[in-house]
């Protein structure tokens, strides 16, 4: 099992260490690398006991409170995925179990230095209680992310990637809940503890959700690079004449999220005539820093990432719309998100979604009547 461990704490660091160092990370990608942090912790933690600890009831039995954070942050994660403006922090209740366990946590470790018999008997309640919390949080919150993830039609990777980890961390529930039954009702034999195993494929699964996160970010950006860079290059030239980079990475990333709050707060962006320069001043930011950190830092042009603002509009006035049954007039919704004709509306709905938009609003009909049935 310590092999399992360590490689699994090394892959989460690297894992953190690939997506810090991307120049291309969303301020939402901050909070897959807590994740991964907090799995490092989780591991090394467990490494230290398996290491240095003698006592047996100790290192087969007592939980690590970090697991309660996988599921907030992933649900987090995919929250501020779904809305850009969302702030994490307004949900700081999430992590209430992961305080509660810290507690508890720290209370077994104070009564088993004070005395192991009573640390032995607080330790079984500790681990009873926190097993079956993470059973349970461990299918509340991936289901919670899988639900938002069937809301991001227009980022399919990143709904590959919340799809993933949330399976994942179901399957760990699966799993835990499949050993700790068989235990209650002694399927198992009592004379093997198998706690061991259990763990060894909980680790084994944490270290494959390391591997899931640097494959849909940090492959994925390294792949998309060349491409995004030719898409730079074009755009700078359209919008604005070659001017030498300002910014540093951090600079445009917090110009990127002022301007993605401004966007939220305003809707700006379904003013038909909006430009740059229209932007600039009602954001009170420098036209050539949006264009710099648009092209760097987004890999976007100007108006790629204001016809995206759009189409993300329409998409929920769509759902809206079906959710009331109320008839969608696809030309008054062109309109209605900025654009100036029908045509390109279609156009910027298909290239961003992949369908048209009668073609989703059908889609949206067919899944509320399979729901109804």
């Amino acid at each position: 099992m310590i092999y399992v461990i360590a490689i699994g704490a090394f892959q989460a660091l690297t894992a953190v260490a690939l997506l810090g160092s991307s120049k291309l990370r969303s301020k939402a990608d901050f909070l897959l690398i807590l994740l991964l942090c907090c799995i490092a912790a989780h591991l090394a933690i467990k490494f230290c006991i398996y290491s240095f600890v003698n006592d047996n009831e100790v290192r087969t039995q007592m939980n690590t409170f970090i697991g309660f954070c996988y599921g907030p942050l992933l649900y987090l994660y995919a929250c501020q995925r779904r809305d850009a403006a969302f702030i994490p922090a307004s949900r700081w209740y999430v992590f209430l179990p992961f305080i509660l366990g810290a507690v508890g946590y720290l209370t077994v470790v104070c009564v088993l230095m004070w005395s192991a018999d009573a640390g032995h008997a607080v330790l079984y309640y500790y681990n009873e209680t926190t097993t079956w919390m993470m059973m349970v949080l461990g299918f509340l919150f991936p289901g919670l992310s899988l639900r938002i993830a069937k809301q991001l039609p227009d980022m399919p990777q990143e709904k590959k990637l919340i799809n993933s980890i949330s399976y994942l961390l179901g399957v760990i529930s699966i799993i835990s809940l499949g050993f700790k039954t068989a235990q209650s009702v002694h399927l198992l034999d009592s004379s093997y503890n198998y706690n061991i195993i259990c763990r060894d494929i909980v680790y084994s699964l944490l270290l494959v959700v390391c591997l899931v996160i640097i494959r849909y970010k940090y492959v994925g950006i390294i792949g998309a690079q060349p491409v995004k860079a030719a898409a730079q290059t074009v755009a700078a030239a359209e919008v604005l004449p070659s001017r030498r980079m300002q910014l540093s990475t951090e600079e445009q990333r917090l110009l990127l999220q002022s301007l993605e709050a401004y966007l939220h707060k305003t809707k700006i962006f379904t003013d038909a005539e909006l430009n740059l320069d229209k932007l600039a001043q009602g954001a009170g930011i420098s036209k050539y820093h949006i264009s710099e950190t648009l092209n760097s830092y987004a890999g976007k042009s100007f108006y790629q990432y204001i016809n995206e603002w759009r189409i993300r509009r329409a998409m929920e006035q769509i759902r809206f719309m079906n959710e009331k049954a109320l008839p969608v007039n696809v030309l008054t919704l062109a309109y209605d998100c900025g654009f100036k004709a029908k045509s390109s509306f279609n156009q910027y709905f298909k290239k961003i979604t992949g369908l048209t938009p009668t073609e989703y609003i059908k889609s949206l009909v067919a899944a509320s009547v399979t729901i109804h049935e």
